[in-house]
């Protein structure tokens, strides 16, 4: 058991790593180090309750890519993205144009191009951000109502569980998001 908690503890870890890579940008490197310490307190915290209850633990999982894929309000942030998006391209176009007529040095098209590219990331990672938080309040009120003490991705790399051990609270987790809590 104490194997399987410290796996855990390490698959949550890599998880954590992993998702701020894919989320488009390279995260404060201290901040992954207080977040992957976080993990190991809150597994040590789960192996003092274990030994405390003498019972099992509760564990749960969301396959996370559906819900983000099935909330409504991702179809909004592509949306609320893809006009901002075609917005900063026109004006590229604009800045284009004024660097070819002579009006704007090189160093100032290529400032103000990555300038627009910057301003997009920010709001990609703003309205994921935003999906995410939401997310992640849902699972934790699912799992303090229903007395869960470990919620993963399903995604997670497990070689094993238990399927009568182990529940999938994906759909339940989306019924709350898309009510509106």
């Amino acid at each position: 058991m104490k194997q399987l908690l410290m796996g855990l503890g390490l698959l949550a870890a890599i998880f954590l790593i992993a998702s701020c890579q894919s989320q488009g940008g390279a995260q404060n490197i201290d901040d992954l180090r207080a977040k992957v310490a976080q993990l190991e307190k809150e597994v040590q915290d789960l192996k003092a309750q274990l030994a405390q209850s003498g019972s099992g633990l509760r564990i749960a999982y969301i396959n996370a890519e559906k819900v983000f894929q099935d909330y409504k309000k991702t179809g909004e942030a592509v949306e609320q993205f893809r006009k901002e998006a075609e917005k900063k391209q026109n004006e590229l176009k604009a800045l284009q144009e004024k660097f070819k007529k002579g009006l704007m040095s090189e160093d100032e098209f290529q400032r103000e191009a990555a300038r627009l590219q910057q301003e997009l990331q920010q709001l990609d990672l703003q309205l994921t951000a935003e999906i995410q938080t939401e997310m992640i309040k849902v699972v934790e009120q699912i799992a303090k109502e229903r007395g869960y003490d470990w919620v993963t991705q399903r995604k997670d790399v497990v070689l094993y569980a238990n399927p009568s051990k182990i529940e999938d609270i994906t759909y339940d987790v989306l019924k709350i998001l898309n009510q509106g809590q």
